[in-house]
């Protein structure tokens, strides 16, 4: 479940991003005690040196993804698994359903600049994706709302792979471990809060949104997400057989009343 990334670069650790030490265990722990937690106001830069403060993005679900540019390996593959999860859930559930952030957490090297190059070398699109760098102090207090692990090691940085989904109130709804996760552990949790597996159905729009949530299937075979058409068969097959049922029981019933006259 945990992964961990290093990168040899020999920025001396004084320079370099605030420190957490941890074991794995205690990293994956500290991550799963904080579903649930808020993720209150941190003001943030983008890729294009505009302040972007992280509440800001409430109302819509949100995916975070914690990086460094700086990374040959493990970064490059989350971002591009995390993108390709992402592909399936914008297709599924709308490309305005949900926004995602990459954050640099090497507050030395994850400048804009770095950034926006980090992004343009992934092939990432821009629109509902920002990547976002920040000081010390802010991204430290970010990563303990996160429960998002890191520390330097004489060689680097070690990390936990983590994406947190974020609901649309700002509270940590569910934490996708590993650099190769399956694509339904990120879309099933966006899938919850987009179309709201318990939201109360209140209008035809919430009725329309909870048929959508229980119609839209993976598909392992493709590795992708469809709309199952055969759940509404096999609703209708079902209804059929209940009144078919209870069309021979009041039937039968009959039949027996008429036999004791």
């Amino acid at each position: 479940m945990i992964l961990l990334g290093i990168l040899y670069y020999g920025i001396p650790a004084a320079q370099a991003a605030p420190t957490v030490s941890a074991t794995a265990e205690e990293a994956l722990k500290r991550s799963r005690a904080a579903e649930g937690n808020e993720v209150t106001s941190h003001v943030l830069t983008d890729q294009d040196g505009h302040p972007v403060d992280i509440a800001s993005y409430r109302g819509k679900p949100l995916v975070v993804s914690m990086i460094y540019t700086a990374c040959d390996h493990t970064c490059p593959v989350t971002t591009q698994n995390v993108a390709k999860a992402v592909a399936g859930a914008r297709k599924t559930l709308g490309t305005d359903s949900f926004q995602v952030l990459s954050i640099g957490f090497d507050t030395v090297r994850d400048t804009p600049a770095n950034l926006k190059s980090y992004a343009r070398s992934q092939g990432i699109d821009l629109k509902g994706w920002s990547f976002l760098a920040g000081d010390p102090a802010t991204m430290e207090a970010l990563a303990a709302e996160l429960g998002f692990t890191w520390y330097v090691t004489s060689r680097g940085f070690d990390h936990i792979a983590q994406t947190t989904v974020i609901d649309g109130r700002g509270h940590i709804y569910r934490q996708v471990y590993g650099e190769n996760f399956e694509l339904p552990l990120l879309v099933e949790p966006l899938k919850d809060l987009v179309l709201g597996r318990t939201a109360a159905l209140t209008s035809l729009q919430s009725i329309g949104d909870r048929l959508r949530f229980f119609c839209t299937v993976y598909d392992p075979h493709s590795d992708a997400y469809r709309f199952d058409y055969g759940i509404f068969l096999d609703l209708g097959f079902g209804l059929l057989a209940v009144m078919t049922i209870f069309w021979l029981v009041v039937r039968l019933w009959r039949e027996s009343r008429a036999a004791q006259r």
